[in-house]
């Protein structure tokens, strides 16, 4: 996995979103997971 210096300003601020909205938690990307969070971006 990459150093957080190495991640851009947008990656750092996605790993931040997605920390805030699982509660800190680490859960799975599960396939019911990335289909919400696509169909979230694709709200856009």
């Amino acid at each position: 996995m990459d150093r957080v210096e190495d991640l851009t300003a947008n990656e750092r601020a996605w790993l931040s979103f997605l920390r805030e909205v699982s509660k800190d938690a680490d859960p799975s990307p599960t396939l019911r997971h990335v289909q919400l969070l696509r169909r979230i971006c694709a709200l856009r």
